[in-house]
């Protein structure tokens, strides 16, 4: 029994460790894939802004005729 507490107690500190590691690589995956989002959705919202612009545009002229 004081052959598993040892082991125990030797194994915790690098267990511990390694799921630091792995909570924080999660942590740092979801912020990366968030930041992708959120540029993508800004590069979408100006597309869509420059279309309409161009839409309206294109019906003035069209209503000139």
């Amino acid at each position: 029994m004081h052959d598993i507490g040892s082991l125990s107690q030797a194994i915790m500190p690098y267990a511990a460790a390694i799921l630091t590691v792995f909570l924080s690589y999660r942590r740092g995956s979801k912020e990366d894939e968030n930041d992708r989002l959120a540029k993508r959705n800004k590069t979408l919202t100006e597309r869509i802004d420059q279309l309409t612009r161009e839409n309206d545009k294109l019906r003035k002229e069209l209503d000139k005729k």
